[in-house]
């Protein structure tokens, strides 16, 4: 009896200890889709208060990072903003915001921008594609918005990326 109740006891532990144990890994996920909703609506404001210059056009919708933020070390997700990223007849413009609410938006005229792609940035920079646009000696950080994961990146920032190249040359 006693050590049936010894292993009751044990159980109850481990099963306390397995829970403490979950709870980072819940928090995280509940984060990343508290993150998730949060740039879906900031695509949703952009996409209603530009939607007459958007209009029926391809506006694609990505993640942002500065480069201040690009190059920094520590973060738990590299972009700070989302939005759409618009591209017209030699034109691309971002509008956005950042997920602290402050709004984005930039033009790169195809005179005084240089589009690159850079692929996966791994570390600091996650397992996503990134393009960046170097307007007058600053840079934006591009990646497509995949949704809570950041799966498959790699083929929907290219596209991004060749619509953007696409406005720039025609």
């Amino acid at each position: 009896m006693d050590n049936g109740l010894e292993a009751i006891v044990e159980i109850i532990l481990l099963l306390f200890f397995l829970g403490l144990m979950l709870v980072p890994f819940l928090a995280f996920f509940i984060y990343v889709f508290f993150q998730n909703n949060k740039r879906k609506n900031i695509r949703q404001r952009a996409q209603t208060q530009y939607g007459q210059m958007i209009g029926s056009g391809g506006a694609v919708p990505v993640r942002y990072c500065s480069e201040r933020r690009f190059r920094n070390w520590f973060k738990i997700f590299p972009w700070e903003g989302a939005g759409l990223l618009v591209p017209t007849q030699g034109v691309v413009t971002f509008v956005g915001e950042n997920l602290n609410g402050t709004p984005l938006n930039f033009q790169f005229m195809r005179d005084n921008s240089v589009l690159q792609w850079m692929g996966k940035c791994p570390w600091p920079n996650g397992a996503v594609s990134w393009f960046s646009i170097d307007n007058q000696g600053q840079k934006h950080y591009f990646t497509s918005e995949t949704g809570a994961f950041v799966f498959g990146s790699n083929n929907s920032t290219r596209e991004a990326f060749a619509q953007t190249q696409r406005s720039f040359t025609s």
